[in-house]
């Protein structure tokens, strides 16, 4: 027993002080917690007071303020919790200098993540919301940081792309897209008629549609196929509106040449030699 009683007053100092360590390391994760909380709180409030940003814009610097201020509490943190463990963080940093090097090489990556990060978002290349291709990678911005960008797909998945690994963008929301319609018909119906329904329903398309915001211009034969010709047609739509617009302009043209009765191409029309004493006869397959 005296073995014992002898053995925790020589370590009853350095279990206290190791949990009193334990709770000053909690305490301080605790408080940058909620640093970052009221920062990012704080960052937000400031962009949405000023009316100069449209919304785009706005969370795109929320975006990058946010991550500065993660970043930032979190190094600060670590330079608090290090003493904790005995560790010299003058030592530490006089020593930077030396092991810089070797650290500038390791992380040369890293350092292009974060220098690719504020390009992006100074220029304005694209921001949170907007659609765009990264490395042949289709979506919607979700989120830039200083390190990564992410891109949900339309399929639902979230690409996480470096910022260092971007090497091409398409933006897709920054001007007036162009629809591009191409309807194939029958040469049973001269193109004159079939330009005509064309024409007609994309103007009432305009009256309807919205995302329709220039000129509808039907341009005439494209091509001649096998078994029909292609007629194109344009229409000046909103930022990344084009899809939904040439979907749509699509079914209505349809509507309209069938209830014309215009040949389609799925219908191949075969017209036999004129018989004897007879009509030339046509089937249809």
């Amino acid at each position: 027993m005296d073995h014992l009683q002898h053995y925790w007053s020589a370590h009853v100092d350095d279990v206290e002080r190791a949990l009193w360590d334990l709770a000053k390391i909690i305490a301080l994760f605790v408080i940058s917690r909620i640093a970052i909380k009221i920062s990012n709180r704080l960052i937000r409030r400031f962009f949405q007071l000023n009316g100069k940003l449209d919304e785009r814009r706005r969370e795109t610097l929320v975006s990058l303020f946010t991550n500065i201020v993660k970043y930032a509490v979190y190094f600060i943190l670590l330079l608090t919790v290090l003493p904790i463990f005995g560790v010299n963080i003058g030592g530490l940093l006089a020593g930077a200098g030396v092991a810089g090097i070797a650290v500038a090489f390791g992380a040369q990556s890293l350092i292009k993540d974060f220098f690719n990060g504020f390009f992006i978002i100074f220029e304005d290349q694209f921001g949170v919301g907007d659609t765009v291709k990264i490395n042949n990678v289709v979506g919607q911005v979700h989120s830039i940081g200083l390190r990564v960008t992410t891109l949900k797909v339309w399929t639902g998945e979230l690409e996480i792309i470096p910022n260092g690994q971007i090497t091409q963008v398409t933006n897709y929301s920054k001007f007036n897209s162009m629809a591009v319609i191409e309807v194939n018909i029958g040469y049973g119906t001269p193109e004159k008629e079939a330009i005509t329904i064309i024409e007609n329903v994309l103007a009432e398309l305009k009256k309807t549609c919205e995302d329709i915001v220039g000129d509808v211009e039907v341009l005439g034969v494209q091509s001649l196929n096998d078994h029909n010709y292609t007629i194109r047609a344009t229409a000046e739509c909103a930022p990344n509106a084009r899809f939904g617009v040439e979907r749509l302009a699509r079914q209505k043209i349809r509507e309209a040449l069938q209830e014309a009765g215009v040949d389609l191409p799925y219908q191949k029309v075969v017209y036999l030699q004129e018989q004897e004493g007879g009509e030339p006869s046509r089937e249809n397959s």
